[in-house]
């Protein structure tokens, strides 16, 4: 087999255009380079957005808001090398910041300095600008607390507008120390338009407006804060003028005091409630008044109200006197000797030391006039004490016979009993069983 070799022909690629083109352009290049190296003719060129590159400086202290400025300048020197310098190559900083010890705002003069491996070319010109204003001081920061400053004009009938609630409390200011120190107060600042009448809870973006302590606001390109506004919600509550409701304990059963005996003063009071609970918030109730602490001599308490969570008290009342008419009720001290004992623990056997109470009772003077020591009955319950050996003063509860539920027995009673280890012959403890 032979193989046939193609010869290069290259008079026949001169007739193609394609490569007679690119052929014309490299040779135009390669006759430019040798020219532009021979020749000894200076070039000028501008490196613009060359970055302000500044010395640091001493004392802790620092620029501020200098970040991103350029400048440029003019070299000279053979075109290929003039042509190929860039901003990376220069860099542009301050003549000399040895003067700059404590704070303030200063001009800086800026020269233009190499910086890379080109150096082959002169500076033609100062820097553009010649010089920068610069403001240098310590850095510092700092945790204000907000005031809330939102204003509403008017709200409608009815209603009443509560403390805003600003969903942040305090701002971070970093930055320039002097302006940070100047600050006197970080203020929520809102207000509504004259036309604008709040009914129901309202909710706005509030600006925080800084100012110093002669009330001029502090604005200034060299603090930042982390926040720039906060929320700002206005409750807007309904009035309601609301019945007072004593919460009395420890009252018999079968006692009946009508609104005619008990007298509340003062009987109403008007607050403010929130719209999603208006509906549910009807009365006012009081702390408890222990009925077992009234008798004829007793009548009137003075207790604090319980005003509803969220509602406001718009009449400033903490207290009210709640008072008991007694005038158709007697008393009567009786002496009781006789005690049961009940839930004793299986362990233990129980005996009452004290031998007579003296008990004051009190209701319907009927009833106080019939009523004898028979009637009632002094109960000492072991439950909590079920496993005690030894002796303690323990509560007494009197319990007084149905046939006069009116009566109720004034204050409370204790009586002292001696609790011994059960013997081994003794039969276990009934439930209930009598001492004297």
């Amino acid at each position: 087999m032979t193989t046939k070799i193609r010869r290069l022909n290259l008079g026949k690629l001169f007739y193609n255009d394609k490569f007679a083109m690119m052929f014309s352009v490299l040779v135009s290049f390669i006759l430019w380079l040798t020219i532009a190296s021979s020749n000894q003719e200076t070039t000028i060129f501008t490196v613009t957005d060359i970055p302000v590159t500044l010395p640091e400086l001493t004392n802790d202290l620092r620029y501020f808001n200098t970040e991103g400025r350029t400048a440029e300048v003019k070299i000279s020197g053979n075109a290929i090398v003039v042509a190929s310098v860039t901003g990376n190559d220069i860099y542009i900083t301050a003549a000399d910041v040895s003067a700059l010890t404590s704070p303030g705002t200063y001009t800086l003069n800026l020269v233009p300095k190499k910086s890379g491996l080109k150096t082959d070319y002169n500076f033609e010109s100062t820097v553009t600008p010649s010089s920068i204003d610069v403001y240098i001081d310590k850095f510092a920061e700092r945790e204000i607390t907000i005031n809330d400053k939102v204003s509403v004009s008017s709200v409608g009938e009815d209603y009443y507008v509560s403390k805003t609630v600003l969903s942040q409390q305090t701002v971070k200011v970093s930055g320039a120390e002097s302006v940070i120190n100047s600050i006197a107060e970080a203020n929520a600042e809102y207000t509504f338009s004259a036309d604008t009448q709040l009914t129901q809870t309202t909710s706005v973006s509030v600006p925080i407006v800084f100012y110093d302590a002669a009330g001029n606001e502090v604005t200034s390109p060299y603090i930042t804060a982390d926040i720039s506004s906060v929320d700002a919600t206005i409750p807007i509550l309904s009035v309601k003028a609301l019945p007072v409701r004593p919460n009395i304990i420890n009252m018999p059963d079968a006692l009946v005091l009508d609104s005619s005996r008990i007298t509340i003063n003062p009987s109403v009071i008007n607050i403010a409630v929130p719209g999603y609970s208006a509906d549910e918030v009807n009365e006012i109730a009081t702390e408890a008044i222990d009925f077992s602490e009234v008798n004829l001599n007793k009548t009137k308490f003075s207790v604090n109200v319980l005003i509803p969570t969220d509602c406001r008290n718009l009449d400033n009342v903490e207290t009210v006197d709640v008072t008991f008419d007694l005038s158709e009720y007697a008393s009567k001290t009786v002496n009781i000797n006789s005690f049961s004992v009940i839930n004793q623990g299986s362990e233990q056997s129980v005996s009452v030391t004290t031998k007579s109470l003296s008990v004051m009772l009190i209701g319907p003077a009927a009833q106080i006039s019939a009523i004898s020591p028979s009637n009632v009955t002094a109960v000492i319950d072991m439950s909590e004490r079920s496993s005690f050996i030894g002796s303690v003063e323990v509560p007494v509860t009197i319990n007084i016979n149905s046939k006069f539920s009116g009566c109720w027995v004034f204050g409370s009673q204790t009586a002292d009993i001696t609790a011994v280890p059960r013997s081994a012959n003794s039969s276990p403890p009934s439930q209930q069983s009598s001492h004297t």
